[in-house]
C-alpha cells in the first residue's frame, strides 16, 4: 500500500470542513519522520497529544509547523 501525500494549503477548504481522520493518520504511515507530533481535539473538547519526542523538542516542532500555518510555504 502507497500513501499519497499531499501539500498542506491553509484556507483551501470551507470552515467546518473535516477531512477523514483515520485517512489523513492513514497518510502519516512510513514517512520517515524523526520527529512527531499528533494533536487533536475530542468530540467532548478535550485535547489529546501524543508524540515520540520530549516536551521541549514537540514544542520546537509545534512552533515551527504553525509558522508554516499562519505564513504557508516552507518555513
Amino acid at each position: 500500500m502507497t500513501a499519497e501525500v499531499v501539500q498542506f494549503h491553509p484556507g483551501t477548504v470551507g470552515e467546518g470542513f473535516r477531512f477523514d481522520a483515520d485517512d489523513v493518520l492513514e497518510a502519516a504511515k512510513g514517512q520517515g519522520f524523526i520527529t512527531l507530533a499528533v494533536m487533536g481535539e475530542t468530540e467532548d473538547g478535550d485535547i489529546w497529544i501524543s508524540g515520540n519526542a520530549n516536551a521541549g523538542e514537540t514544542l520546537v516542532l509545534m512552533e515551527r509547523a504553525k509558522r508554516v500555518v499562519v505564513f504557508g510555504g516552507d518555513e
